[in-house]
């Protein structure tokens, strides 16, 4: 059994897909990528949430990620299924977002995080980045705990393709105990 460290470098220089720009990256990755799967085998549910210009990443995840039926499912949710008003609710004040909270609190029992992929100044920010610690994959600032992206890199789609498949690859690895996390 290898540490989640090892087999992301191995999985990165043998990938189909190539993902040698991350392998650049692997010291902001790979602790982003464990506590996420920490969480996940903790029995924690994620929450993806998107900005606008970054919705179609969220309808293939969620459409993608329990698609194959020889693994047990994890428990990602696109925010639009559990709270379809969401964009009408963000554009208030902050006793809103208190409130969504709340709301997923009760549902999730306290056991769940976001996974957020967007701009820091989109709406559906506010709420990812109203709960700590979550799976933050954002373009064009840097934030402590988080993947910073380019919105201007014309290669930026495949980069976020190439990242969920390194993702999904390891929550199978780490399911099938292929590789032991931290």
């Amino acid at each position: 059994m290898q540490d989640l460290s090892s087999w992301v470098l191995q999985t990165l220089r043998r990938d189909a897909s190539h993902p040698t720009w991350l392998e650049e990256r692997k010291f902001e990755w790979i602790p982003l990528l464990n506590n996420a799967l920490q969480r996940i085998f903790n029995g924690e549910s994620v929450i993806l949430i998107t900005d606008n210009d970054r919705e179609w990443f969220m309808h293939y995840v969620v459409q993608s990620v329990n698609r194959y039926g020889n693994r047990p499912y994890i428990p990602i949710v696109g925010i639009n299924a559990l709270f379809p008003q969401i964009d009408k609710v963000l554009h208030k004040d902050e006793v809103e977002i208190a409130l969504v909270n709340d709301y997923f609190n009760s549902i999730f029992a306290q056991k769940y995080f976001f996974w957020y992929v967007g701009r820091n100044d989109a709406p559906r920010a506010k709420l990812a980045l109203s709960n700590e610690d979550g799976f933050l994959w954002i373009f064009d600032t840097s934030f402590q705990n988080s993947f910073t992206l380019q919105s201007v890199d014309p290669l930026v789609d495949i980069k976020l393709m190439q990242m969920y498949r390194i993702f999904n690859l390891a929550l199978e690895a780490v399911m099938f105990g292929n590789i032991r996390l931290r």
